[in-house]
């Protein structure tokens, strides 16, 4: 499974979420992550289901990709 998510949407919830921060670091050393622009926008593509899962509890919904 992967989401897609506007990376102006996702560093707000890292700053204030020092949990979600580590679980963003461990995602990312592990190659879960990838930061890309599409259509002149930056988006963070995450394939971590739990990771995933947190973001939507926090109220932000990816798009499946």
């Amino acid at each position: 499974m992967r989401r897609v998510y506007p990376a102006h949407k996702v560093t707000p919830l890292l700053t204030q979420d020092p949990e979600l921060m580590a679980l963003w670091k461990e995602a990312a050393q592990e190659g879960r992550l990838k930061a890309e622009t599409r259509n002149r926008t930056n988006v963070v593509i995450v394939e971590d289901p739990a990771l995933i899962a947190r973001l939507e509890a926090l109220g932000l919904p990816g798009e499946a990709e």
